[in-house]
């Protein structure tokens, strides 16, 4: 091909090493492609001395063409930084530019992004005494529910951190086994679950983090509910103090039940 007819000017100096991992993820399911397409797109927007993108919902969608709205790209953004690609600082309905940490992003001086280590130190007093009272992962979309969530969870928390069984709500055991009994044969345990969707796939994690044994409750709630509530209230939950809730599938349960 000739390069002279090329519309525009390939500069061989300017590139970036990207991973074939990022295109195997693809191809196994473990990335969708618009979250493939966002996190080649801040592959090759970072910094090479710091592997941080500087980047705005509005920016990101503009970049796309507006095919994928803000609100979108907030939850493309939000879908990589679970599963371990980048990570930033909740931005809680701020409108501005922040920087995204890329892991693994191989660096000018010839090392590479640790994203565990880079997220703890960010993690820290000084920069998270903000974040760590907010709900920053939750979509823009949902902010308006978050409120009513915070105002409850107080009480909920306490209400749930006791060793004696509460009559309120349910436990992760006890549902299984009222389950169970009705549904021995189309038993779905969380270690052998094998999720057919994006949905599946994050109420199998949402089930983990529970410590349920089956899945059939979250698949329940999957229906009724919806996926954008069980992440709000999965989110919720992850923002509360370590070890201030006990039983995580009563509370989790309840949060449901409070807020339909």
């Amino acid at each position: 091909m000739n390069m002279e007819n090329l519309p525009f000017e390939i500069d061989n100096n300017d590139y970036v090493k990207l991973p074939r991992s990022i295109k195997t993820a693809l191809v196994d399911g473990y990335l969708r492609f618009e979250e493939y397409s966002v996190l080649v797109w801040l592959w090759i927007n970072a910094n090479p001395r710091n592997g941080k993108a500087h980047v705005s919902y509005a920016g990101l969608s503009k970049d796309f063409k507006e095919k994928y709205s803000k609100n979108h790209i907030n939850r493309l953004m939000l879908n990589l930084k679970r599963k371990k690609w980048i990570w930033f600082i909740g931005q809680q309905g701020r409108r501005s530019s922040f920087h995204v940490d890329i892991a693994s992003y191989p660096l000018s001086n010839g090392t590479f992004i640790d994203l565990e280590t880079r997220s703890k130190q960010k993690s820290g007093r000084s920069e998270s005494a903000t974040d760590e009272h907010s709900l920053a992962e939750v979509p823009t979309e949902v902010g308006d529910v978050r409120q009513k969530l915070e105002s409850e969870k107080s009480a909920l928390v306490e209400r749930f951190s006791f060793n004696s069984e509460s009559s309120f709500g349910r436990s992760p055991k006890n549902d299984n086994e009222k389950e169970n009994k009705n549904n021995r044969s189309t038993r779905r345990t969380v270690r052998s679950f094998s999720p057919k969707s994006f949905e599946e796939e994050r109420c199998l994690e949402i089930a983990r983090y529970l410590e349920e044994a089956d899945m059939s409750f979250m698949l329940s709630a999957l229906k009724k509910y919806g996926l954008a509530k069980l992440e709000q209230i999965y989110q919720l939950m992850r923002d509360s103090p370590e070890r201030s809730i006990q039983k995580k599938g009563a509370y989790f349960n309840s949060l449901l039940q409070t807020n339909q």
